[in-house]
């Protein structure tokens, strides 16, 4: 398949457009700066964790510089510091010394101008001042700011040297503290300023203490590099890609345990990064762009899913139609219907009454009437704790009722009643009548009665059992908490293979119960089905089926050659027709019959060849089939001449 056929096999995905539609949101994303500032929270974190406890700039505030400014001077050059800068707005005597400078437009010298930079003001303004030239250049020609560089905050704002003008001019002061020291002199800031938007800085307001840490990191070569758009889109664009391949190969859950790994994993090395190379990587578009896409390709995912289940359903649903699948028993609306059906299938009885009982209560009331009408009951006591609903509570069975229970009875029609219960729980009572004759066996009756009633209020019990479920998923506060308002996909797809499993099961179970031995090969040779019996004659005799072809089990079990059972099968392949070969396995006489299957109406993807769907193998044992005539006329003629008293009796109670 050429790359142009692949590309238009790709375009006709709904997944692909997904993709797409990912990388134009990273696009927009990083071009529109909508996700970067969130690395401010990150980069402050990564500054707190950092702690420096040495630094060579001192900084001295005076609380009136104007008056204090000669003898402050001049009491800090006694100690030969680096360098002096006199930070002021007013204008104060210039001393004349290579060593202190004052940054002034007049004076054609400046600090370096600070600009935003998501939310912070950090950031080394790059741009020159055509006004005047930057201090810094003059004082660090070796440092390039060029590239607009972000201040480092590793040092601790408690580790920066910090005096008053008094305690200087009272020379209360060691040599060491100011000695070959870079010293910046300001006007106190009695908290009338802002609060500097700087990491470690929140809680100072005088902007000697930003230009401060300038210093520091033009002395300690530690200012940060972010990296451009560029690089920072080539990064995320990588990242997103890769991330694309690895969540498609794991489950939802994994994926979260993973994203969290990355995520971290990306985080220390970002640190590790900014600390050691003094580069700052975009951590938290990284983690971000990290669960989105992760989410991006877990909702597209159950988005193609979701069509794909649909689209099953509806072929499930299609394929279903034409076959006739009863409900369940717990499926109907009610189950009294089908067990009214089931006793009239079964019992030759004069009258029934059906009673349930009333949910959480011991009272009852009629619920179905056969032959007969619910207004027949002549016991108006409806308490199954009295009698004679309890008289059969107490006898777990059937008990015959001796007083009137019904209206209008016949001469010799007899009345008993039955509960309804399983597992000690009493569903409800089974009231019937029966007129006996001369073959009535009353014990054969009871018994059989009694094997009914329990099979019904096992059903009615578990019948209970669902509706009580079926109520609590119901319900809608159920259903809004657990997100089930709209009846879920799944439960639609388990309700589709559920009928489609209650159908194979029931076909898989009629095939096993064939007494004919059958396999079912396909024309390639393989083995597709065999039912029970098939199963018990290779065990028997030897015949290692799913290691067999079709003509090698001809071969085996008939007197044919190869030649002539390739032509046999060849026929029956070109014609589909059917043979009839004879067979003994041991001492066994089989009939075989192998014939044809034509390929259903619905044909696989792949086609079948010919249009035959297999070849069915279907051995009939003549000497089972004799055996079981033979046993059949013996116990038949020994009935008839001996026991035809016992036959009565068991044709007495069969019909009971």
């Amino acid at each position: 398949m050429s790359i142009k056929q692949q590309l238009f096999f790709v375009k006709r995905h709904k997944t692909f457009w997904l993709i797409i539609t990912l990388i134009a949101f990273v696009l927009l994303a990083e071009l529109s700066g909508a996700l970067q500032r969130l690395n401010a929270p990150v980069y402050n974190y990564f500054s707190q964790l950092q702690s420096e406890k040495h630094s060579d700039v001192v900084v001295i505030e005076a609380d009136a510089l104007v008056f204090e400014h000669d003898q402050l001077v001049y009491s800090l050059l006694e100690h030969n510091p680096k360098a002096i800068i006199v930070v002021s707005d007013s204008k104060l005597t210039h001393i004349e010394d290579e060593r202190v400078f004052y940054p002034r437009p007049e004076n054609n010298l400046c600090l370096s101008e600070l600009k935003a930079w998501l939310g912070y003001t950090i950031q080394i303004n790059h741009q020159k001042n055509a006004n005047c030239d930057s201090l810094w250049s003059l004082i660090f020609p070796e440092n390039n700011l060029a590239h607009s560089p972000l201040l480092s905050f590793a040092l601790d704002i408690h580790a920066l040297p910090k005096f008053n003008s008094k305690r200087v001019q009272s020379n209360d002061l060691l040599a060491g503290q100011v000695t070959d020291k870079l010293i910046l002199i300001s006007q106190t800031n009695q908290s009338f300023g802002l609060p500097i938007r700087a990491p470690k800085l929140v809680n100072e307001v005088n902007s000697i203490y930003i230009h401060a840490y300038v210093a520091h990191n033009l002395i300690e070569k530690t200012l940060i590099s972010p990296v451009s758009d560029n690089l920072s889109l080539i990064i995320q664009l990588t990242s997103v890609i890769l991330l694309l391949v690895l969540y498609q190969k794991v489950s939802f859950n994994l994926g979260i345990i993973v994203a969290s790994l990355l995520s971290l994993t990306w985080l220390v090395l970002c640190f590790f990064v900014m600390t050691g190379m003094n580069i700052f990587l975009p951590a938290a578009e990284g983690v971000i762009l990290n669960f989105i896409t992760l989410f991006w390709v877990f909702l597209s995912a159950k988005w193609v899913e979701e069509d794909d289940l649909k689209r099953l359903i509806n072929n499930i649903r299609q394929k279903m139609s034409g076959r006739y699948l009863p409900k369940s028993f717990t499926d109907q609306s009610t189950p009294w219907d089908s067990i009214i059906q089931l006793i009239n299938q079964q019992l030759a009885l004069d009258k029934s009454i059906l009673l349930a009982r009333l949910e959480g209560d011991h009272r009852l009331y009629e619920i179905r009437a056969i032959n007969c009408h619910l207004s027949d009951i002549h016991e108006m006591r409806r308490d199954y704790e009295r009698a004679p609903y309890s008289d059969a509570i107490k006898a777990f069975g059937t008990v015959k009722i001796t007083r009137p229970f019904f209206k209008a009875l016949e001469e010799k029609e007899a009345q008993y009643i039955v509960p309804l219960m399983y597992a000690g729980d009493i569903r409800g009572f089974w009231a019937m009548t029966i007129t006996p004759d001369e073959r009535f066996n009353e014990a054969a009756f009871i018994k059989n009665v009694n094997r009914f009633a329990n099979q019904v209020g096992e059903l009615l019990f578990h019948y209970r059992v669902f509706e009580t479920q079926g109520k609590a998923e119901s319900n809608a506060i159920t259903r809004l908490l657990t997100l089930n308002l709209a009846k879920p996909l799944s439960q639609q797809i388990k309700h589709s293979i559920n009928e489609m499993e209650q159908k194979l099961t029931t076909l898989e179970h009629v095939f096993n119960q064939i007494r004919s031995a059958s396999v079912l090969f396909n024309l390639f040779g393989q083995v597709v089905q065999t039912n029970h019996a098939l199963e018990q004659l290779a065990k028997q005799h030897h015949l290692p089926i799913f290691e067999m072809t079709a003509l090698d089990l001809l071969c085996k079990v008939s007197d044919l050659d190869h030649e002539n059972a390739k032509g046999k099968l060849r026929y029956l392949t070109l014609h589909k027709g059917e043979i009839y070969l004879p067979v003994q396995l041991a001492e066994q006489q089989f009939v075989l019959n192998v014939r044809t299957i034509e390929s259903s109406e619905e044909k696989s993807s792949a086609g079948e060849p010919f249009e035959v769907g297999g070849i069915l193998f279907e051995f009939i044992n003549l000497s089972e089939l004799m055996s079981q005539i033979h046993q059949d006329d013996d116990k038949t003629g020994l009935l008839s001449d001996n026991n035809t008293e016992k036959h009565n009796n068991a044709e007495s109670e069969a019909s009971n």
